[in-house]
């Protein structure tokens, strides 16, 4: 557990930028990964839950979700469910339990690229944007794909919301391998298509958890321009195999893993099949 001096609630952004600057300070707003945390020196809290960055917003062809936004809070939402046909909210339906659901938000679960949190791979396949804030900078709206290749996060920075496109027409799936629903997981991937008479015009493919938050454009790539009743999985698997490299741990084997992801994907295509014909 950290050393915390100070609990500090700033009440605007501007003033929670210049906390955040200093180097003895930790942002926190649903605070799950405090306890996990571990510091050299004493730290000062940051408590953005008071700054007004709670919210979900329709605007025409997207959706603006609030950094402190709560992950229950999306599940209950309507509006979220016009999100990649729902695969936003059956993402955060599978996140921990009910009691840290209520304490996780959207900014926390993306922010530190942990591989086994749920909603980095959704962003990546549905194109969302992250927008970021700078002391004495404007903001700057970074696409998923770029956010999820940094390291992480500078010091003295802090994600606003986060842009989801509407797109009413993409095939998508989310799935999440693990022991019970609130373990950690063993697996994360998600996958999207926008298909137009029978072909591939679009295609995401994203996976974390069993190697870093990355999408699989090998896969993307030969899937695209393909007409879906053609598809030939066992390509793909080969080209899984040729072009990720998957880690073990404790938990299971990279064998196991890599087994596991290959009957997701098959399923994956095989519904997008019985769906388009």
């Amino acid at each position: 557990m950290s050393k915390i001096t100070k609990w500090i609630y700033p009440t605007t952004i501007d003033e929670a930028l210049i906390l955040l600057s200093e180097n003895d300070t930790e942002i926190i707003a649903g605070g799950t990964h405090i306890a996990t945390q571990k510091h050299k020196s004493p730290i000062k809290m940051v408590d953005i839950t008071r700054i007004p960055l709670n919210y979900i917003k329709k605007e025409k062809n997207s959706l603006r979700i609030g950094s402190t936004t709560t992950i229950t809070e999306i599940i209950e939402s309507p509006l979220c469910l016009e999100v990649g046909k729902g695969i936003l909210t059956k993402a955060c339906q599978l996140i921990a339990d009910t009691p840290l659901r209520n304490k996780i938000t959207l900014g926390g679960n993306i922010a530190r690229k942990i591989p086994w949190v749920g909603l980095p791979v959704v962003l990546l396949v549905l194109d969302a944007e992250i927008m970021v804030i700078e002391k004495g900078k404007e903001e700057k709206r970074i696409s998923a794909r770029n956010f999820f290749e940094m390291k992480k996060l500078q010091r003295g920075k802090l994600i606003k919301e986060v842009i989801f496109p509407i797109n009413s027409a993409l095939f998508t799936r989310y799935e999440k391998f693990c022991l019970t629903k609130a373990d950690y997981a063993w697996l994360t991937l998600a996958f999207s298509s926008n298909i137009e008479l029978g072909i591939i015009k679009d295609v995401k493919f994203a996976v974390s958890r069993i190697t870093n938050i990355q999408r699989i454009t090998s896969v993307e790539e030969a899937l695209i321009g393909k007409k879906v009743n053609t598809i030939d999985t066992q390509q793909l698997i080969n080209l899984l195999r040729a072009n990720l490299s998957i880690v073990a741990d404790f938990r299971s084997s990279k064998e196991y893993r890599t087994t596991i992801l290959e009957v997701f994907l098959k399923r994956f295509i095989n519904e997008m099949k019985e769906e388009t014909t």
